[in-house]
């Protein structure tokens, strides 16, 4: 006793310290603190104590990239550990998919990692970042917005006014022959949409003059840099602390103030509108917000605050995604647009716009749309964590065994890649071709779950799915019959040229940076009708 008395302290710490590390690492051989061994599953081995961290971090910000190194080096099933996650199961097949989503939030969950990392974007009070009672909620507030009421009233209304105002912006760059970002558009017009429709709210990024596209939106800056930042905590254990170094928090922490005090400043105009009981006001708002503000129901400002910015996301990023995607896909398969051209002439309306009871006459527009989306889904990346122990089927038309899961696994894959495998999409699986949903005689036939998992499935299955095919195919609609689209191959402003259109790390399948296009006015198009 007395000679670890007068001991030095600090050699007995390192000594002490290094005998608990040559335990763990002969307690963890190959895995990270805590996990359990599982034999019989490939993967990349990991070092003792950390597991797999090493080799993850060189990915971090490329969580795609990451997972198709995954598949294409182990299969569907593989197997790794990372701290904070545990232990991590790569299940990139379909049939274990309709598994996990048949008993989500029963048998699995988020888990608190991911939801500590959709609390901080879009919201705690959103359904991304919620579970049980609170989801139901969350979800009950956003509904109504997703009602055939609402799509004939509101969104068919909001259509009549931003097609035709994107037919003048598109025929003023046609004549003075500019160069216009579609990318950029196609952001403008969903999110013109949806503050249109929802919160009966034109935010000016639509005008008759093409200059327009030269003005930054700081609202959709904000949302990028959320959705970005946000996307490259996924992989990253250590994101409170190594974004204090990268300065990814302070950017972060600006963009979502930026949308917060925004959305809260409408928020308050349109209370104080109602309160005022101005007559004027009271006919002209009678959209998801004003009945959202007077539902006693939803009589909490933080869930309104949330909801409306994960709509505002939301109804921006996957609209815009399906625009930016279809075009860049259409210019290399011309016959599809010629098709759709057809297609809109022959069901166009004199006087207005397609209206949301003719979507099922667009049989070509449909198959284009969801095409995009199985190619390009909503969410490329998710995962959940196993919240009791369960065992997935076996599958032995692919040779791949049952998969025993253990309470606390976390069980991730990709939409992504799973619908670009040609073991589940045939040969052709990474060729853009609208025709895998049509029948023989031309009609639109929808893809059939587990196979194709563009909006989920589950009690989390998308209830947006049936309005962004609407917004889809009337714009396309609108656009078709009276432009066309060439890539514009000048350069860009630095003297250089635009890169080819990627797919940048986010949440979402975002469209990385411009995608320069020209417009031309079709020959026989009566501009002043336009």
């Amino acid at each position: 006793m007395s000679m670890l008395s007068t001991a030095d302290p600090l050699p007995l710490a390192v000594g002490v310290l290094t005998l608990s590390l040559v335990l763990l690492a002969i307690a963890y051989p190959d895995r990270y603190v805590a996990t359990r061994a599982l034999r019989g599953v490939p993967g990349p081995r990991g070092l003792p104590v950390v597991g797999n961290l090493l080799h993850v971090l060189p990915w971090t910000g490329r969580t795609l990239e990451w997972l198709k190194f995954l598949v294409d080096t182990y299969g569907p099933l593989c197997t790794f550990t990372l701290p904070k996650w545990g232990r991590g199961i790569l299940i990139n097949r379909p049939e274990w998919l309709a598994h996990i989503k048949q008993y989500d939030m029963q048998r699995y969950s988020r888990g608190p990692k991911e939801v500590a990392i959709f609390t901080e974007f879009p919201g705690k009070k959103t359904p991304i970042a919620s579970e049980g009672p609170e989801w139901r909620h969350a979800r009950k507030a956003m509904l109504p917005i997703f009602t055939v009421k609402s799509f004939t009233e509101h969104v068919s209304l909001a259509m009549n006014e931003i097609i035709p105002a994107t037919r003048a912006l598109l025929l003023d760059a046609s004549k003075k022959d500019v160069p216009i970002d579609w990318n950029d558009l196609a952001g403008r017009i969903a999110l013109t949409i949806f503050t249109r429709s929802a919160m009966d709210l034109d935010v000016g990024l639509i005008t008759p003059d093409a200059s327009c596209l030269q003005r930054n939106d700081p609202l959709c800056d904000a949302l990028g840099v959320l959705n970005t930042v946000s996307s490259r905590r996924l992989l990253n254990p250590f994101w409170q602390w190594t974004e204090l170094f990268t300065g990814d928090r302070t950017r972060f922490l600006r963009a979502r103030s930026y949308v917060r005090n925004l959305v809260e400043n409408i928020i308050s105009t349109r209370e104080a509108q109602a309160s005022q009981k101005v007559k004027e006001t009271s006919d002209q708002h009678a959209d998801w917000l004003s009945a959202m503000l007077k539902d006693p129901t939803f009589n909490d400002p933080a869930l309104i605050r949330d909801t409306l910015v994960a709509l505002l996301f939301a109804g921006r990023d996957n609209t815009q995604n399906a625009f930016a995607w279809s075009l860049y896909s259409l210019m290399g398969s011309r016959e599809w647009i010629d098709r759709m051209r057809a297609e809109a002439k022959a069901n166009r309306k004199p006087g207005r716009e397609m209206e949301y009871g003719d979507l099922s006459r667009y049989h070509v527009h449909l198959a284009v749309f969801y095409e995009t989306v199985r190619l390009w889904p909503g969410v490329p990346k998710n995962g959940r964590l196993a919240l009791c122990d369960d065992v997935l089927p076996a599958i032995p038309e692919h040779n791949l065994p049952e998969v025993k899961v253990e309470k606390g696994d976390f069980l991730f894959w990709s939409d992504y890649h799973m619908m670009r495998n040609e073991a589940v999409w045939g040969p052709m699986a990474n060729v853009f071709d609208p025709s895998r949903h049509l029948d023989e005689d031309g009609f639109f036939v929808r893809p059939a779950a587990p196979n194709f998992n563009g909006f989920g499935q589950g009690p989390r299955f998308c209830p947006a799915a049936q309005l962004a095919a609407y917004e889809f195919v009337a714009c396309w609609a609108g656009f078709w019959p009276s432009f066309d689209f060439e890539h514009f191959d000048g350069p860009n402003p630095a003297g250089g040229v635009y890169e080819r259109p990627r797919m940048t790390e986010a949440f979402t399948p975002s469209l990385s940076g411009p995608f320069m296009v020209k417009v031309r006015l079709r020959e026989g198009e009566d501009a002043v009708a336009l």
